[in-house]
């Protein structure tokens, strides 16, 4: 009996060094971890550090980033943190593709222009099966296969959302270039399922999607319906763990990162309304999650400013605060300690901008001095014409952009803009120079 016990512990021991050595992903209720470290970091960049304090904020050199007039519509633009590459999803009819644009920068005595040259698409096309709508988000595309594109900072590398021809949601990384040392390492690490030119790094029967990148690369919060109601878990590409984030009855989706990787804003409720909550310290042991804003009107999709202080969203709040309006959308902005008022009356003074547009995917767009914002109002009349509104004065200036039906709109790390507006009854993106991102180009060419 004693010879047996010995061989069954022996057994026991043996499994679990085998459990411990492999590559696939262990769920972990709480992991115990250093500070993030990058993985396999790239050589810095030029560094530049600019004080926007005394420069005028403009937009001026608004085109077109694809010439050519094609049947479908585009969406969801998305920079690099260097904007050497631009990438938006298209809609093709019975699939959605991602392009990537590649930047190229003129030099025209001292001022700069920007154009833009296709460096690749983006899918995944074998034979689909299964039901391809999935309601569990309110980002959901219907006939989407190829979507929710994110890039990894200071990296060609992405990751995006498909269903691979396979019928499940799926997250999968993939890089501009053959050779990126982010996409290597995460390989090394924890050898994904290979399909096409991709890595499946998350393979489930319900959907995995709206991933987002921590600010130093080492890991991924996303949206997973594995649970039946959609959680948040946390995906550290360094450990090879998962954890789940959130196990509310309600569902938690568009998760946002703080600018120092500590804290993750997002949205969270049912069909009625949605709140705003912040897990604290995520993936340590003092991990909290706290309500940002809870109260009878809608909020949705928070994000943070680059300077990490202010946490803006869209909310459903109106000056008649009438909970049940929900077609008209405003942004409030609060501190992200926590120190304003969760609701009532008090939450009221951090209301800014009334009639936005509310964009599904993007949020809110910060420029870099977490001064400004950019936006769309809702003017039927217009065409909901694009704004800047400054947060200390609580002004908006009004943007001659010469299209109509704007949305999306996105502020790169150095104050390059992007956004769609309709042309010929098609959605397309475009790009529009600012007075920032011209003097981030003459530092950085500088001698």
């Amino acid at each position: 009996m004693r010879n047996r016990s010995i061989v069954i512990l022996a057994f026991l021991v043996s499994a679990l060094l085998a459990a411990c050595a492999s590559n696939s992903i262990i769920e972990e209720p709480d992991i115990p971890r250093e500070p993030p470290k990058p993985i396999d970091e790239e050589p810095p960049p030029k560094e530049v550090h600019l004080d926007y304090g005394q420069l005028e904020l403009e937009i001026a050199e608004i085109q077109q980033v694809e010439r050519k007039h094609r049947l479908f519509n585009s969406y969801n633009p998305q920079f690099t943190t260097d904007e050497q590459f631009l990438a938006f999803e298209v809609n093709l009819g019975n699939y959605k593709k991602i392009y990537i644009y590649r930047m190229d920068v003129q030099d025209r005595d001292g001022s700069y222009t920007v154009g833009y040259s296709k460096a690749r698409e983006v899918f995944l096309e074998e034979s689909f099966g299964g039901e391809l709508t999935d309601d569990l988000f309110e980002s959901s595309t219907g006939e989407s296969f190829n979507y929710e594109f994110s890039w990894f900072p200071r990296s060609n590398a992405f990751i995006f959302t498909s269903n691979a021809g396979l019928g499940e949601y799926n997250l999968f990384v993939g890089s501009v270039e053959e050779d990126d040392t982010f996409l290597k390492g995460i390989r090394r690490r924890l050898d994904p399922k290979p399909i096409g030119n991709y890595f499946m790094i998350t393979e489930e029967m319900k959907k995995d999607g709206q991933a987002k990148v921590s600010p130093d690369g080492s890991r991924i919060v996303f949206t997973s319906g594995r649970t039946g109601n959609g959680d948040l878990y946390l995906y550290d590409l360094e450990l090879g763990s998962l954890k789940r984030l959130t196990s509310s009855e309600d569902t938690d989706f568009f998760p946002r990162w703080s600018p120092d990787g500590s804290n993750i804003v997002y949205t969270t409720g049912g069909k009625q309304s949605h709140d705003i909550h912040i897990i604290r310290k995520a993936g340590t042991p003092e991990e909290e999650d706290v309500v940002l804003v809870k109260w009878f009107f809608n909020d949705v999709l928070p994000s943070y400013s680059p300077d990490g202080r202010y946490i803006s969203f869209y909310t459903t709040y109106n000056r008649e605060r009438d909970p049940f309006n929900t077609k008209r959308w405003g942004i409030m902005i609060v501190p992200s300690d926590g120190s304003a008022p969760k609701a009532g009356e008090e939450l009221i003074p951090y209301f800014h901008a009334a009639d936005v547009v509310k964009d599904n995917m993007q949020g809110t767009a910060w420029f870099p001095d977490s001064r400004y914002l950019l936006y769309a109002k809702n003017i039927d009349s217009d065409y909901n014409p694009i704004y800047i509104y400054n947060i200390e004065e609580r002004s908006e200036k009004l943007v001659d952009t010469g299209t109509d039906i704007n949305h999306d709109l996105t502020v790169s790390p150095h104050g390059l803009v992007s956004f769609r507006a309709q042309l010929f009854g098609w959605d397309r993106i475009f790009i529009a120079s600012t007075s920032y991102f011209q003097k981030y180009l003459r530092e950085f060419y500088a001698e």
